[in-house]
């Protein structure tokens, strides 16, 4: 694995970014080092005009190198707004010695939230699909992941590498004859590039979870510092066989960090947190203004789930048993009961590897307005196949379920044996409870072009818009 720091955050203003002065004191001793003969004061009027100009026509701007001293300096400000006496100006003019000095109060006192406002991204390279799933699972972060639907996987096992080179072209074949462009012109193009998209699609079920991937991953200075401290705890002690398996992948990722100069000892999560990818179960599923529910999925519709952030996922850890599991059945393949077998016993012989198409028992948990906001995303012909149905099958659950409840409500408000203000809470209720069907039972009908949303490019896709689609 390697990780590179491509870009910090940087207070408004020009903290963390190079002035006039110094580029054209870095630029004029590079000339004079090259040409110890050169004026330099001339120089430096030429290199400030050449500035002045370049600034006119274009915003222009040059960065200093990654410096980790700059996190502690922005802890130690935002640690001392806290206790502010005077105003922003006098607070700034503080001395970098009074800052840090700060900074290292606030760290040992564990008023950690302070290094929360600086941000740093990586660029990680070769880490394994598998740690990107525990990193994607915690708050608070912004990834931009390659992406195996869109763009063929490298360095995989061979032997999963000849089977997804195997079920490519079958399913290129199966999506081919059920579908072309004649059937829906605007979503399957003549030459076969969207065919071969969903193919890759479908055949990376069979890919390993340990496949390398590449990241720009973003995140807090506080938050990367918790996960390489939580990933130190899995390292001595994994939690589960998940875990076990990435041991040497934590430990990479760590000492990356701390070769990086990004890693501090004291700063450390201290509310007995664990990393959140596993977890427990639920006791039962609840559909209401927030909602709990379970249900199986494959690790490559996790991957997809976790794009969204405001809602939590787990996967239910006494439940996870590879040795046991199944795996996801392509819908374009299902009714073909010889290339179904096929599909299941290929899986088996490579289940030791833990293929992306492995079922997890999973929970999932939000609020009915993010779930929305995930259905106005997830509920279309061109999401992925399987979280598109998972969806949909969660919408038309939701929306069973707040019908009943509505349905009792309305039978507790027209008792005789309650007393009337018993009676009117009910009937609130109930509205309440109708106001919720409002925004969830659109989401039932199909895609979500269909449910009031206003798409940019209509697919023109029959099946796809009503969610009935193979791919």
């Amino acid at each position: 694995m390697e990780i590179k720091v491509v870009m910090k955050s940087v207070l408004d203003g020009a903290l963390g970014e190079k002035s006039n002065e110094e580029l054209v004191s870095t630029i004029a001793n590079i000339i004079k080092r090259e040409n110890p003969e050169e004026d330099i004061q001339k120089s430096a009027r030429l290199i400030n005009l050449i500035l002045k100009e370049m600034r006119e026509e274009k915003d222009l701007k040059a960065y200093k190198p990654f410096d980790n001293n700059f996190n502690n300096i922005v802890a130690g400000l935002m640690g001392s707004t806290c206790y502010m006496k005077d105003n922003f100006e006098k607070l700034y003019s503080r001395t970098e010695a009074q800052i840090l000095r700060i900074a290292n109060t606030v760290l040992v006192n564990g008023h950690h939230s302070t290094f929360g406002h600086a941000h740093v991204t990586l660029q990680i390279t070769n880490i394994p699909k598998s740690l990107a799933l525990v990193l994607n699972n915690e708050k608070e972060y912004n990834t931009s992941e390659k992406s195996a639907r869109y763009t063929i996987m490298k360095n995989i096992d061979p032997k999963n590498n000849a089977l997804f080179d195997k079920w490519l072209e079958i399913f290129n074949r199966k999506i081919s004859q059920e579908y072309n462009s004649s059937k829906a012109p605007l979503f399957f193009d003549e030459k076969g590039v969207k065919i071969k998209k969903l193919s890759q699609e479908n055949a990376r079920y069979l890919i390993p979870i340990s496949t390398p991937t590449n990241m720009v991953y973003t995140t807090s200075f506080r938050q990367l510092n918790y996960l390489c401290h939580l990933f130190e705890k899995e390292i001595v002690s994994p939690s589960n066989s998940f875990y076990k398996d990435l041991k040497n992948d934590m430990l990479d990722f760590v000492s990356n960090i701390k070769n990086l100069n990004l890693y501090v000892e004291e700063l450390e999560d201290h509310k007995d947190r664990k990393l959140s990818l596993f977890g427990e179960g639920i006791t039962d599923k609840i559909y209401s203004n927030v909602y709990q529910t379970e249900y199986p999925m494959s690790f490559a519709c996790l991957a997809q789930e976790q794009r969204h952030r405001t809602i939590s996922y787990n996967i239910i850890e006494n439940k996870y048993n590879p040795t046991k599991a199944k795996v996801y059945i392509p819908p374009i393949i299902e009714k073909d009961d010889k290339l179904r077998n096929e599909f299941i016993k290929d899986f088996v012989n490579v289940k030791d590897s833990i293929p992306q198409g492995m079922l997890v028992d999973c929970v999932e948990r939000g609020t009915v307005e993010n779930f929305v906001l995930k259905a106005k995303e997830r509920l279309c012909s061109s999401a992925q196949k399987e979280v598109r149905d998972r969806t949909f099958a969660v919408a038309k659950e939701y929306n069973l379920a707040l019908n009943d409840t509505k349905e009792k409500y309305d039978k507790l408000s027209k008792s005789e044996y309650l007393k009337k203000t018993f009676r009117d809470e009910n009937l609130e209720k109930k509205k309440l409870t109708e106001n919720l069907i409002e925004k969830v039972e659109p989401l039932t009908h199909g895609a979500r072009c269909i449910s009031g949303y206003k798409c940019a490019s209509p697919c023109g896709f029959k099946e796809g818009i009503e969610l009935e689609s193979l791919v």
